[in-house]
């Protein structure tokens, strides 16, 4: 008996644990977060898988890709300041289908400059899609710009369907 105890001591002792995915509702929290400050360009975007797709529905705009989707935001380089001290946005509902692994999220963009020209509030709802290692595949963004200027020249995404 002495004899199975210690082989099973030595035999589980060289077993090694798979990582565990974080709980979808912790990587969600984490994602809006780095978004709300807006200051980690380069943590946000470890959020995405590398073959993540962002639409913009209302702006019209496809993003195949995680390059693509940095490209999109490109922090580093728009000139947005969030006005009132505010975080960017506030969340005011959220909903996480962790079988599918899909959240669904609402809230308000606060106002903000961007270019020098006060933009806000505008309201939203974001649709993310994640993989089983808790990475963003898919992102559809419906977001209320305004003036309406803003997406006069935007794409008809209604002829294309992901999700």
């Amino acid at each position: 008996m002495k004899s199975c105890l210690i082989f099973l001591a030595v035999v589980l002792s060289g077993c090694k644990a798979t990582p565990q995915a974080m709980p979808l509702a912790t990587v969600v929290a984490q994602y809006i977060e780095v978004f709300q400050k807006r200051q980690d360009f380069e943590r946000l975007l470890t959020f995405y898988a590398p073959n993540a797709q962002l639409e913009d529905m209302i702006y019209g705009h496809v993003a195949a890709d995680k390059k693509a989707i940095a490209k999109f935001y490109d922090w580093p380089n728009n000139k947005v300041e969030v006005l009132e001290g505010k975080a960017l946005f506030c969340v005011s509902q959220k909903i996480i289908d962790t079988q599918q692994r899909v959240v669904i999220f609402t809230g308000q963009f606060h106002r903000f400059s961007y270019s020098g020209m006060e933009l806000g509030p505008w309201r939203f709802l974001i649709k993310l899609q994640f993989n089983e290692q808790g990475k963003i595949i898919y992102q559809q963004d419906w977001i209320n710009y305004t003036p309406r200027t803003l997406i006069d020249e935007s794409k008809n995404l209604n002829t294309s369907h992901n999700s």
